[in-house]
Parts: C-alpha cells; sequence; structure tokens
C-alpha cells in the first residue's frame, strides 16, 4: 500500500510540474496546501525530468507527513504545553532577528584589526593572568646521515642563524634527511622531542635550556638542535604563544563596548522620535 502511495505521489507530482505557472494545488492536509510552486523553488536547478521528478515526490512526502505529525502533536498537546511552545517560538523568532541585525550592524562599524602596539601593551598590563599550563620549548634542528662532512658548518650556521645562515640552509636541504626551522612555534618538549626519536621525560630534560646548541646520535642520523627558548609551566606565557588569543580578547572587548553603545544609540533614537514612552 505505502509503495502505491509513493507511486501515486510521484505520478501526481510529475503532472502537476508541467503547469508550474498555473501554480497548481499537489496536496492537502486539512487547511494546508502545498503548492507547485514551491516544490519548485526547493529544486535545484539543471537536474534531469526524472531526477526533478524524484525530488518532487520526496519533497511532497515530506511535507505531506510534517502536516500529518503537526497536526497530531497540536491535537494532543494540552493548551498550556501550545502556550508554552508558541512562547519559546516568539522568543526564538526575536533573539533571530535581533542577532542578525546586530551582526550586521557590528560588521559595518567595528573595527577588527589589532595593531602589535595595542596587543603589547594589553600583555605587559595583564601578563600575570597569563601562566602557562604546561612547559613549552621553541627551536629548530637538522637531522644529518652519520657520513655528512658537512657537520660544522651546519652545526655554525644552525646556531647564529642569521638571513645568510638560512639561505645557506636552504641550499643544502637536499643532504639532509629532514628538518624543521621555524623557531616561532611553540611546542611541548615531548612534542619537539619526538622529532628526534626523544620523546621521554628523562632523556629531553637535561636540553631544556634557553639557547642552548647540542647534538644526539643514533645508529643511523645525526640530529644538530637548538633551543632557542624553554619555559616552564607557571612561568607567564610568551607573547607569541598567546598572542592569537590576546587578539580575540581585545576584539571581543571592543564588541562588548561597541554593542554597549549601540543598545545607548537605540535607546537614545526611540526617546527622541518619541516612539518609547515609559509609564509610571
Amino acid at each position: 500500500m505505502r509503495y502505491s502511495f509513493l507511486l501515486l505521489v510521484f505520478v501526481f507530482v510529475s503532472c502537476q510540474l508541467k503547469e508550474v505557472s498555473s501554480d497548481r494545488v499537489v496536496a492537502r492536509v486539512h487547511n494546508n496546501y502545498l503548492y507547485a510552486s514551491e516544490i519548485n523553488a526547493n529544486i535545484r536547478e539543471n537536474v534531469s525530468a526524472t531526477d526533478s521528478a524524484s525530488l518532487a515526490a520526496n519533497y511532497t512526502n515530506a511535507w505531506i507527513k510534517e502536516q500529518l505529525l503537526l497536526d497530531k502533536a497540536v491535537f494532543n498537546l494540552n493548551a498550556a504545553q501550545q502556550e508554552s511552545l508558541e512562547k519559546l517560538i516568539r522568543q526564538y523568532r526575536n533573539d533571530l532577528f535581533i542577532k542578525t541585525y546586530q551582526e550586521k550592524w557590528l560588521k559595518a562599524r567595528m573595527d577588527t584589526l589589532v595593531s602589535y602596539d595595542e596587543i603589547m601593551t594589553y600583555y605587559k598590563a595583564n601578563k600575570q593572568n597569563f601562566r602557562l599550563h604546561q612547559d613549552l620549548v621553541r627551536g629548530r634542528y637538522v637531522q644529518l646521515p652519520l657520513a655528512n662532512f658537512n657537520k660544522a658548518s651546519v652545526s655554525k650556521a644552525l646556531r647564529r642563524f642569521n638571513a645568510e645562515d638560512r639561505s645557506y640552509l636552504d641550499s643544502i636541504s637536499l643532504q639532509f634527511n629532514s628538518t624543521f626551522l621555524n623557531d616561532t612555534i611553540w611546542f611541548r618538549p615531548q612534542v619537539f622531542f619526538a622529532s628526534v626519536n626523544k620523546p621521554t621525560l628523562s632523556e629531553y630534560e637535561r636540553y631544556l635550556k634557553s639557547n642552548r646548541f647540542f647534538e644526539i646520535e643514533d645508529s643511523l642520523d645525526l640530529y644538530l638542535i637548538f633551543v632557542e627558548e624553554f619555559r616552564r609551566r607557571n612561568e607567564v606565557a610568551p607573547l607569541s604563544h598567546i598572542r592569537p588569543t590576546l587578539k580575540q580578547i581585545i576584539i571581543n572587548k571592543r564588541k562588548l563596548e561597541t554593542m554597549r553603545q549601540f543598545d545607548n544609540d537605540i535607546f537614545e533614537e526611540a526617546i527622541k522620535e518619541k516612539t518609547l514612552e515609559i509609564y509610571e
């Protein structure tokens, strides 16, 4: 019976869609009507006639099911339950309109650019609020075959690491088995030293000092490592590590201040235009 019904809807909808301009009624549930124009508005363009008819039938079935269930729900919910739901719907509608308008208003008026000086000023004034919850390290390393003859020059370049050194290391990078030279990124020590097969605390602890160069050798490779900076848990977080967080904090503070001004402007405008009156 169900398949017969779906087939009937499929054939019926296909016929109705041929007469879109007349906007014929496709289905009715009590006093609610589904029109061909609504179906067509919800079917994407550039589909075959067969796919279009199938999509139309699916949409119609979904609409019928929704209307029948809604009718049952309304019939079986008492007046208090219905009023509670209507109140939620009204509140949701209001919140949706207000939020959409506020976001549009903010986007047009609020500056989201945050300068380095603003971030630095906020950081200096609030740095005690940003303590590390874990050790952090930033550094660089090069993994060389044991037979490599450029060890001395590579070590010197890795330690000094000026623009000329960066260019030199890049020019001979094909000799490296692996490399990591972006020393602006902070890592947990376990993560950083896992790259050189030294993931445990007992093995890396003695290397955790700022401005420290050292070598680690295994049976196949030589690791030349330079720890640029190390910070302990509970120390003040480095600016470079929390800069995105500080930027977002500053933007959020701006947003709150702008919204307070928005609320005041709306209130004052209503009083000025006499669209607001407060009765005692």
